[in-house]
């Protein structure tokens, strides 16, 4: 099963965690921290390898009007595109963000995240600006006691780091409108159901899990962010 074939879904970017290979998670752990963070989220499909590695995986989520699909990638090509995404944006990262890029620059295995919007009810519509993504100081995910996610992380009970979107960067952003003709669109279909924007939510969260659990980095390619 792949999204890609599917009609409904329309692909809308891609992002790319890349991770040391021994810290790979495996398909039960990353299933059971769903089922934790994200009890919302459908997993339609899944699969492992011999070992119960993360092969694929792809989740669904109707509230947000979206869908992902992760692939493990590993090899050469991995390593080489992870070298020549370091160089190219080096020069615009910020100490921090550069920190992180020096983590993967020997990386051979990573997620391909790609990110869909489920355009049964609003292929009228496209969103063209993606948010700004990064970790949150302040928790506002529960942290269970014994909570396998978290323990094999060492995190605390009082909770963890999230991340979170700005959603006024998804404000005004369809294509090919000025802000008047949208003006007069929000005042048209706001009461109609005809318009359900994708929430990012999703993606942000599936993000972070990813991220933790292979202790990963995590960037978005075609924008430069690092998170």
């Amino acid at each position: 099963m792949t999204l890609f074939e599917d009609d409904r879904y329309d692909w809308r970017e891609t992002y790319f965690v890349y991770f040391e290979s021994s810290h790979r998670p495996k398909l039960p752990e990353v299933r059971r921290a769903l089922k934790t963070y994200a009890p919302f989220f459908c997993i339609l499909d899944s699969k492992a390898d011999p070992d119960g590695n993360l092969v694929k995986m792809t989740i669904a989520s109707y509230e947000n009007h979206a869908a992902l699909e992760i692939v493990y990638r590993e090899g050469k090509d991995v390593l080489t595109e992870a070298q020549h995404l370091v160089r190219s944006m080096k020069k615009e990262a910020t100490a921090e963000e550069l920190a992180k890029l020096q983590r993967i620059v020997q990386r051979k295995t990573r997620f391909d995240v790609h990110h869909f919007e489920q355009t049964a009810e609003t292929g009228m519509f496209n969103i063209t600006k993606v948010p700004e993504l990064k970790f949150a100081r302040q928790s506002t995910l529960p942290v269970e006691q014994g909570d396998v996610f978290s323990r094999a992380l060492g995190q605390s009970k009082t909770g963890k780091g999230k991340l979170h979107f700005d959603p006024d960067c998804y404000d005004k952003c369809r294509m090919g409108l000025a802000s008047d003709e949208l003006d007069i669109i929000d005042a048209s279909v706001a009461d109609s159901g005809e318009f359900e924007r994708i929430n990012p939510e999703m993606l942000v969260t599936v993000l972070e899990i990813l991220c933790r659990i292979s202790r990963g980095v995590a960037l978005d390619p075609a924008s430069g962010i690092v998170l």
